[in-house]
This record gives C-alpha cells, sequence and structure tokens, in this order.
C-alpha cells in the first residue's frame, strides 16, 4: 500500500524538479566562522542542497560541515529559509538560519537559531552586501572564546564588497562585528569583536577557488595554546563544485 501511493505520488506530483535545486560540496583546510576555527585548524569536509520556489521570492536549504571541538563533536548541520524581494534598486532578503550538532560532544548541546536580514546591490564595478543575524537566546554550553562566559543571546552585523576583476577572478573584503554582551558577568570584559576577512575567488565553470585571509581584534589569551576555537589570523584555501540543477545558496554568516 505504501510503494503504491509513493508511485502514484510519484506519477502525479509535477517536476518538484531540479529547476530550482542546487547542490554544492567543499573541501576547505580551515572552517572558519565569524573569525573562529570550527576545525582546531585543520581540513573540514562541507556540502549543502539549496532549493528556489520558482519566481516566489522563497528558498530553503540545508549545510553540512565536519567540525572539531574537542569534546567529540563532529558534525555541524545548518538549516535555513529566506525569501528574497526588491526594495527599489537594492536586493532584500529575510530569514532564519538553524544550527544543529547532531550527536554534540560531552560540552554541548550547543543548538541555536537565528534570525536573518540582507541587503544588496550592483553597482556595476562592484557588489555591495549587508546582511544582521540576531540569536534571541543561545544554549547555556554556547561560551565565550576569551573568557567563556555564557552570553543571554548575540548579533552578528557585516558588510562587505566583491570587485570582479576578470571573468573568471574577483576579489572581496568583508568587516563584521559580532556582539557577546548580553548576560556578560560584570566581573569580566566584553568579549565582544570585530573581525574581518580579504580574499580571492577564481571560478571556472562549476568549480572555484577561495584563497582567504581572516582576522579579529580579540585573540585568545597568549596562553592559550589548543587549536579549537583558536582565533586567527588565519589563511584558507576552499576548494567547491556546485552540480547544475538550479539556483540557491546558503546565506554567508563568517
Amino acid at each position: 500500500m505504501v510503494a503504491s501511493a509513493l508511485s502514484l505520488a510519484a506519477a502525479t506530483t509535477p517536476a518538484l524538479a531540479t529547476d530550482g535545486l542546487t547542490a554544492n560540496a567543499a573541501i576547505t583546510t580551515d572552517y572558519v566562522f565569524r573569525g573562529v576555527t570550527q576545525s582546531a585548524k585543520r581540513p573540514a569536509v562541507q556540502g549543502g542542497l539549496d532549493y528556489q520556489f520558482a519566481d516566489s521570492g522563497f528558498a530553503v536549504g540545508t549545510w553540512l560541515s565536519s567540525i572539531d571541538f574537542s569534546d567529540g563533536s563532529r558534525l555541524e548541520w545548518d538549516l535555513f529559509a529566506n525569501y528574497n524581494f526588491d526594495l527599489g534598486p537594492i536586493g532584500a532578503s529575510v530569514g532564519v538560519v538553524g544550527y544543529v550538532f547532531p550527536g554534540s560532544g560531552n560540552d554541548g548541546p550547543y543548538d541555536f537559531l537565528e534570525l536573518r536580514i540582507g541587503l544588496d546591490h550592483d553597482f556595476g564595478i562592484l557588489t555591495w552586501s549587508a546582511e544582521a543575524f540576531w540569536a534571541p537566546s543561545l544554549p547555556g554550553s554556547y561560551l565565550t572564546v576569551r573568557n567563556c562566559y555564557n552570553p543571554d543571546s548575540e548579533y552578528f552585523l557585516t558588510t562587505g564588497i566583491t570587485v570582479p576583476l576578470l571573468s573568471w577572478l574577483a576579489v572581496n573584503g568583508n568587516i563584521g562585528y559580532q556582539s557577546l554582551s548580553a548576560g556578560k558577568p560584570t566581573s569580566m570584559s566584553n568579549d565582544s569583536y570585530v573581525v574581518w576577512d580579504l580574499g580571492a575567488t577564481l571560478s571556472f565553470g562549476n568549480f572555484s577557488l577561495d584563497l582567504r585571509y581572516t582576522d579579529n581584534n580579540k585573540h585568545t589569551y597568549a596562553d592559550y595554546t589548543d587549536r579549537h576555537f583558536a582565533t586567527g589570523p588565519f589563511y584558507a584555501a576552499t576548494f567547491s563544485v556546485t552540480f547544475p540543477l538550479g539556483g540557491g545558496r546558503k546565506p554567508e554568516s563568517n
């Protein structure tokens, strides 16, 4: 009965097809998220699926990466949904991102949710973008890297530009502010920080190579020598491929 129902659904459902579907895969020398390594300064394997609903402006997707948190955590799984629209000449989007850590290790769980808004505009010689992320609450296991306190909430603001130099080469840079002050113990200094990156992306068909420098203004203390959650500077290379099934992408947050 189940098999018959599935066969009928397959025969009558229009091509949800692959028209709006994109698959991607990547390997990076270091998975850096907002200026902090998530893979202990070691390579990470990543991949995802995105789906855009025709011309509705809605898109959903999922993305995974290997991680190393030193406590047995090995996988990050992100789920996201966006609504994209225009504000005159400016592109805009609103959405939500869920960060899930299946089988989180001894210090977990780490799961949390962020609300997101984004703006972008193509000036011809360059493209500008800006994004804001807000997590209204964080798990008790979410600790700041420098002073190890647990914020009640957090937000991240970022803006950047991309300049195409050749048909296969573009350079871009971003600067962001990670706020971690909510719920900070009065006896501790604020671990909020500014993060920036500068890089170049070489694209050849469905393949790309991104070379990127990332750093921030608030590193771990000098006596912290562990590779886990190191704070840079980082010099990372990421090789990725997209499969030509449609459109969509993971929102940028690092």
